[in-house]
């Protein structure tokens, strides 16, 4: 019985002595909120102050890597410095090769735990193999989130990744929050990573989130066409609104009624898409119906006009369906006839619902998309007219 005794009590005690192998103190790592990556043109600007050797840029060196972390020094209740984040660089030919440089030039430990958001560059975008080499590397990465936002950026990622927002200089959880705050808006695009990469996956096509740098500010608005892996184009902020109708992936929108010579704002809170498919020979027919409901957010002061009377109501839910159905065809001819790519879902719809259509179709399916004839069926219902009623 003693002989048990002792057994527990060192099994006890040993637990006691247990501790953390591989422990990293916080203030000797460095959290990288943001990572902007893009082609390496040769500028000194670019380059690290210090080269370890005289051949250190090769002709393999492709991409510059920028970057952004939390500067600790400046947090707390006495901080020793005055800048709130880190901002540095390097040159290489992948991403992991990056981090191994940066150790020769930093103390600091890097940890990508909380990582937000990564920035990949237009022309960089542009290129399908560097596309397919960046989505794999973020697939495979153990220590990233699959909701990690991946966004393509409008000339460089450094143009964005330098702006310091006076309410939150930290890039990477500036564009996490515009993405992610509740008054959210559909004049962009919220695909995280993992949507991305099930577009991919599917058809090598995709849209993603685009961001711009201002002046001095950050906007994230609009999306980038992914055809076959590389950049093609853009969708504006409003195509970009038609685009999320059609996806059934409508948060907020604001549409514009033109009612009487006066523009009447129709706020869309609640929208369903629903999508039909009709193949008879060689004609096939792609039937999108939406119906959303909303509020009308204001008209005018006019004694004339009862914007409160069932009549008037209904004449501006009639408005607000045919500026939908608009723009969302306008979308469709942009897609089928500019950019001949499907980015849709229509050919992931043909192939869930119909594989054996799918099966003769799908070699040629860039162009027989150009002649899928697309029907919107739009219905709209103002649930609400104002504070006052």
């Amino acid at each position: 019985m003693k002989k048990t005794y002792k057994i527990i009590l060192i099994f006890f005690l040993l637990l006691l002595l247990t501790g953390c192998w591989d422990l990293i103190e916080i203030d000797e790592r460095l959290f990288v909120s943001a990572i902007g990556i893009d082609i390496y043109t040769g500028d000194k600007e670019d380059q690290p102050e210090v080269h370890p050797e005289e051949n250190y840029l090769t002709q393999q060196d492709r991409f510059v890597i920028i970057y952004s972390a939390p500067n600790l020094k400046a947090l707390g209740k006495n901080p020793t410095s005055d800048k709130p984040r880190i901002l540095t660089a390097s040159i290489s030919n992948n991403a992991y090769e990056t981090t191994k440089e940066l150790a020769t030039r930093t103390n600091r430990n890097l940890s990508f735990r909380h990582l937000k958001t990564f920035i990949i560059g237009e022309d960089v975008a542009k290129n399908p193999e560097y596309m397919k080499e960046i989505f794999d590397d973020l697939d495979r990465h153990e220590l990233l989130s699959k909701k990690l936002n991946v966004l393509i950026a409008k000339g460089t990622a450094k143009e964005v990744m330098a702006i310091e927002d006076p309410f939150e200089p930290l890039t990477g959880y500036l564009i996490d929050g515009i993405l992610k705050k509740k008054q959210g808006s559909s004049r962009y695009n919220t695909q995280n990573l993992n949507d991305i990469l099930i577009e991919l996956y599917s058809s090598g096509n995709a849209l993603a989130p685009r961001v711009v740098a201002g002046k001095g500010e950050v906007k994230v608005a609009g999306s980038a066409i992914i055809k076959d892996y590389g950049f093609v184009g853009w969708l504006g902020e409003i195509e970009n609104i038609a685009a999320m109708f059609f996806l059934d992936k409508i948060d907020k929108a604001v549409i514009n009624a033109n009612y009487k010579n006066t523009t009447v704002p129709f706020e869309i809170s609640n929208s369903k898409t629903k999508y039909k498919l009709e193949a008879e020979g060689n004609k096939i027919k792609f039937i999108v119906d939406i119906k959303a409901e909303g509020a009308i957010l204001e008209y005018k002061l006019d004694t004339k006009v009862k914007v409160f009377d069932e009549k008037t109501i209904k004449e501006v839910e009639l408005l607000a369906e045919e500026a939908i159905k608009k723009e969302v065809l306008a979308l469709v001819g942009k897609l089928q006839k500019e950019f001949k790519t499907d980015v849709l879902g229509v050919g992931i719809y043909i192939k869930k619902y119909k594989p054996d259509l799918w099966e003769d179709i799908k070699d040629d399916w860039d162009q027989v998309f150009t002649k899928v004839e697309i029907e919107v069926n739009t219905e709209v219902k103002a649930r609400r007219i104002g504070m006052t009623k």
